[in-house]
């Protein structure tokens, strides 16, 4: 077992608040926040295109129970987790991307992007700072601002996505 992984997971106690970055059920690469509803336990699971032994943790909201759609599996190597501040979700919306004020005809749009709201997400994954970009295929590019138009994320207008308006320092300062 790879040492800092299991060392880190060892100092983890439930109801700390963590990002964790592993495999969902189907065994797709997922980001998740929130706080540890349940101990990590030492499992072996479908990994790669064999088995191999990792931790599967339990990550959603401070009331939540262990279920499938909050599990993430860290493998050695390609898994992580840390202790995180908690995020202040007054200032966060789960909304379609519509309602960030995006359309066909907006321009100067820039939002603090917090991930894809799947199913299982208590409360965003990230916090970047992007342009919203119609792209005219009927998809909205979200750019990272002076990254050379390099696509953080790409969704249609009614996807789901945790958002936060700019502070109004950072408006002024793009103005």
């Amino acid at each position: 077992m790879h040492l800092d992984l299991e060392s880190t997971v060892a100092s983890l106690s439930v109801g700390d608040h963590v990002l964790a970055a592993g495999a969902d059920t189907r065994g797709h690469q997922v980001t998740r926040a929130g706080y540890l509803v349940a101990a990590p336990q030492r499992k072996t699971g479908q990994h790669g295109s064999g088995t191999q032994e990792g931790w599967l943790v339990y990550v959603g909201a401070l009331e939540a129970v262990p279920e499938r759609s909050n599990w993430v599996m860290l493998y050695p190597g390609t898994g992580h987790i840390a202790r995180t501040p908690e995020p202040d979700m007054s200032r966060w919306r789960k909304t379609p991307l519509a309602e960030t004020g995006a359309s066909a005809r907006s321009r100067n749009l820039q939002i603090m992007f917090g991930g894809k709201a799947l199913r299982g997400a208590a409360e965003p994954t990230e916090e970047t700072l992007v342009d919203v970009i119609y792209n005219t295929e009927g998809l909205y590019d979200l750019s990272i601002p002076d990254a050379g138009g390099r696509t953080h994320f790409q969704c249609r207008r009614g996807t789901v996505i945790w958002w936060a308006p700019l502070p109004a320092a950072k408006r002024e300062e793009g103005e």
